[in-house]
């Protein structure tokens, strides 16, 4: 079969590979559709350590089963699938608590030296698929994964129901964190970003009032917007301490703010603005089993607009180019997915 290899920083190979088939309670899949995440690009350039190569990329993928390991019968082949990409042992301490995502024996695809979904084909355990509607493209199933990472960040806030809410950062998990924030009924979304183009994006998805912060104050904007009050929550997706700042200023008193970014380990904030005004924050990291599941029943209930951040599709043989590409300027392109 046909994959790219991760052969180290800066270089990615199109080429033949051995075939998989799978073990006792697995599923071959044909992959349909697999996005190129942030973390990919990182990896390619070899500055987080997170993939070892020579390694197989791609974490973000839906697709179609075409065999059936022994012990499988909750599944059947033609079944279309997005696939929650992290084998867990079910038997740890983290995994009888539900929180899979930390298990203490997890193996991710396409992380560190575990193959991922930059391949034709890929066996995974059968636990570990969730049918999607016809109606859903593989496209938008292998969205499935950063909207997950979204759809835990937003949970983190509570009911936003009625209530104002800022998004910092309009790439791919705050514009998917739009997305779920939306399915809630707030009063208004407000989405800042530096890009135009973005802005225009997340106003496609339903965001209220949009901000360019480079050419008008957040703060300021915000505060006349709402009677000098701020907003009850923040879903910040930059991870930067500037971007921190402002969703600190931006909150009312007893205000929430959950941070999603992670672009900095260090950051420089003002205590006493979260101790004197009671402001609550919160840390989101991955996403749990059962909001995966959760979010594909959204999905697939035609509740989730996400369709809009999908900005380009390629082939797998034009990975290795674009990842370049990415890796050096992105452009405005916010979601890339190759398509097999």
């Amino acid at each position: 079969m046909k994959a790219v290899i991760y052969e180290g920083p800066n270089v990615l190979t199109y080429k033949d590979v051995g075939d998989v088939s799978p073990k006792c309670n697995e599923v071959k899949i044909k992959v349909r559709a697999c996005g190129i995440c942030g973390s990919d690009i990182h990896g390619y350039l070899g500055i987080t350590g997170r993939r070892i190569p020579p390694v197989i990329m791609g974490h973000e993928f839906a697709g179609e089963i075409i065999q059936l390991g022994e012990g499988v019968n909750d599944l059947e082949t033609g079944d279309r699938v997005a696939v929650y990409p992290l084998d867990f042992c079910g038997e740890c301490e983290m995994c009888k608590k539900r929180d899979m995502h930390l298990c203490l024996n997890k193996r991710a695809f396409g992380v560190l030296d575990v193959d991922g979904a930059f391949a034709e084909y890929i066996c995974v355990p059968s636990k570990v698929c969730f049918k999607l509607n016809d109606n859903i493209s593989y496209k938008v199933g292998s969205l499935m994964e950063p909207l997950a990472v979204s759809y835990r960040a937003v949970k983190h806030l509570g009911d936003l129901s009625g209530k104002d809410v800022l998004i910092i950062g309009a790439g791919t998990i705050g514009l998917l964190a739009l997305a779920c924030a939306k399915m809630q009924n707030p009063n208004r979304i407000f989405v800042s970003d530096l890009s135009d183009y973005r802005l225009e994006i997340a106003k496609n998805m339903g965001a209220d009032i949009v901000i360019n912060s480079s050419l008008n104050n957040l703060h300021e904007t915000i505060m006349t917007a709402t009677n000098n009050k701020g907003v009850e929550s923040v879903a910040e997706a930059v991870g930067i301490t500037e971007t921190v700042k402002q969703g600190i200023d931006a909150l009312a008193f007893g205000g929430t703010a959950v941070w999603i970014g992670i672009s900095s380990k260090h950051i420089d904030l003002e205590m006493q603005q979260v101790v004197t005004r009671e402001l609550k924050v919160k840390g989101s990291f991955l996403y749990g089993y059962d909001e995966f599941k959760e979010v594909v029943g959204y999905l697939n209930d035609g509740l989730l607009n996400v369709e809009p951040i999908l900005s380009q599709e390629i082939a797998l043989r034009d990975l290795p180019e674009t990842m370049a590409k990415l890796a050096v300027n992105p452009g405005n392109l916010i979601k890339v997915t190759v398509i097999n």
